[in-house]
This record gives structure tokens, C-alpha cells and sequence, in this order.
């Protein structure tokens, strides 16, 4: 609509005078100057929202639902500057994609932000990873059992030599193998910590409450729409789950790696395994059994 983007500029402009406003609120010591700076600051808060009205009636209908931008997670220290000089924008670009920042000088760390970079339709079966420092798409890429090809298309990756810690990634599911179980990932995080034994971290749930035992003293949430009729949870707490196999008629093996924070859930149809009965649930890391765990399977 005319005068949509004259409007979201000079709204740019009038954040920056807000945050110039502050500075000098900060900078001013004598009382009675001080009151005038308090004014001046209310009156460039009614004209920020003044201008956000403005811009609510030049666009009343949101983006489409169908448009799938690209993310980042706030790093400590980073600034809505510093973001923008990463990714080759501008700050205006990225409170554009944000409607909910007012401040661009107030975000904080673990905070999730848009990037104004238009992503493709993800693939039937996906997970998101958050780029930690000294990652590369090529490690991930063998990490993942996908392709550098494929994660810089569905991320709309300009240079595949250029990724920064806190990028959120769209990772294709691998393709199952010859003996492989097909599983698709439920919950994936890589922002929290947690302590606990080995024992503790690596586990099989074939019921709700079940799982909600096992996660409960990690504080995390028991994910919904998961069907336990269908379906069993194998979990990894500061485990990525690789690969999975039948290794014996009666034995599921889990290939996973140690990674540096998070925990990663996934579900499996129980139509690939070939009876019911108790499985032996195996946990290995090069070759080496880490964890074992049996669990119940009733179709």
C-alpha cells in the first residue's frame, strides 16, 4: 500500500532517536534538564506508537502463513547491528521481519529472531539445528548423513564456507539404509545443559507416562501429538541419535554422538519391527556399547 515503506522508515529512524534519547537521559545531570529529557522520551514513545498504528492500518493482513523465513538464536553479546553485519542486511531489514522488537537496542541472549531470508518448502521430514561455534556445513553434513548441497538449499545459504554460531539449520532426514529403521525426530534442542550419569541420559519409552519419567528430572516437556499405539520414543539427553538398526531380531541398536549441550527425541513405528515382545535397546558410539535399556513392545 502507498506510503507503507516511507511510514516503516521513518519508524526506523524514530527507534534510533528513541535509543539517542536514552543516551543523553543517561548523560544529563542537572534535575530540571533532566524533566525536559523525560519529556522529550514520552514524546517520541507516543510517536513510535503512533507510527505503529499507522503501519497497522497500511497493512492489516499479516505475512502468508506459506512464507518460511530463516532464524537465529541470540548469542551473548550480539546486537541487532552486529546480526545485521553477519547476514548482509540492515537493522531496518531485520525489525522489519520482528514486529515485536520495539527496541532494537533491547534483545537479549537465547532471544529468537527472523532473517530476512526467504527459505524454501522444508522436506517431508526435517529437524532444525543451532550452529555452535566451529561448525561447518561439511562436518554437519557427514554428521547428518545429508549433503552440503542439500542443507544450502533448504537454509537459502549464500556461502557454504560461511555459517555462524546461533544460525538455526533445517536438516534433512537421512534416508533410511538397507537395515535401517526409518525414524523421525520429535524434539530437538541445543541451547540447554544438563548433568546427570550416562545411564541417566540415554533411554527407550514405549508409554506417556513413561516418558514423562524420564524427562521429568531434566525439565523437559513431554512432546504432544505422539501416538504410543503406533509409536515408541527413544530419547538422547546430550546424545544426537544418528542412526538406528535392528542388530537381532530382538535387539534395536542406536548409533549416537556425544554432543555438547541439548537432548534430542525421536519416534519409531512399531510396524518396522517384526514382533512384539521385549527388545533389548542398544546405545553405541564407535563401536563401543554405551547404554542398554529393555523395553516392552505390544502392537
Amino acid at each position: 500500500m502507498p506510503g507503507l515503506e516511507t511510514a516503516r522508515e521513518i519508524l526506523s529512524r524514530e527507534r534510533e532517536l528513541l535509543s539517542l534519547y536514552r543516551r543523553l537521559d543517561s548523560q544529563v545531570t542537572d534535575r530540571d534538564l533532566n524533566e525536559i529529557v523525560d519529556q522529550l522520551i514520552r514524546c517520541q514513545g507516543n510517536q513510535i506508537d503512533m507510527l505503529n498504528e499507522l503501519i497497522d492500518e497500511l497493512e492489516p493482513v499479516p505475512p502468508p502463513p506459506t512464507v518460511n523465513l530463516a532464524q537465529h538464536v541470540v548469542q551473548p553479546g550480539e546486537t541487532l547491528f552486529l546480526i545485521a553485519q553477519k547476514y548482509g542486511t540492515t537493522v531496518a531489514n531485520l525489525l522489519r521481519v520482528n514486529p515485536d522488537i520495539e527496541d532494537p537496542d533491547e534483545i537479549e541472549a537465547g532471544m529468537i529472531i527472523n532473517l530476512p531470508i526467504l527459505l524454501p518448502s522444508p522436506p517431508d521430514c526435517f529437524f532444525r539445528y543451532t550452529v555452535e561455534e566451529g561448525d561447518t556445513l561439511f562436518e554437519l553434513a557427514q554428521r547428518f548423513n545429508t549433503t552440503v548441497n542439500e542443507l544450502v538449499f533448504y537454509n537459502s545459504i549464500r556461502n557454504p564456507d560461511l555459517i555462524f554460531p546461533g544460525r538455526i539449520l533445517i536438516i534433512p532426514c537421512p534416508e533410511p539404509g538397507e537395515g535401517d529403521l526409518d525414524f523421525e525426530t520429535i524434539a530437538q534442542d541445543n541451547t540447554i545443559n544438563f548433568t546427570g550419569s550416562v545411564e541417566d541420559r540415554l533411554f527407550g519409552a514405549v508409554s506417556r507416562r513413561q516418558l514423562r519419567r524420564r524427562l521429568d528430572s531434566f525439565d523437559i516437556p513431554v512432546p504432544r501429538g505422539i501416538d504410543f499405539n503406533d509409536n515408541i520414543v527413544i530419547g538422547g539427553i546430550e546424545y544426537d541419535i544418528d542412526e538406528l538398526s535392528l542388530a537381532d531380531d530382538m535387539v534395536i541398536r542406536a548409533e549416537v554422538e556425544r554432543k555438547r549441550r541439548g537432548y534430542h527425541l525421536i519416534e519409531v513405528p512399531k510396524e518396522q519391527l517384526p514382533e512384539e515382545g521385549t527388545y533389548m535397546l542398544e546405545f553405541a558410539s564407535d563401536g563401543v556399547t554405551l547404554d542398554e535399556d529393555r523395553i516392552r513392545i505390544r502392537f
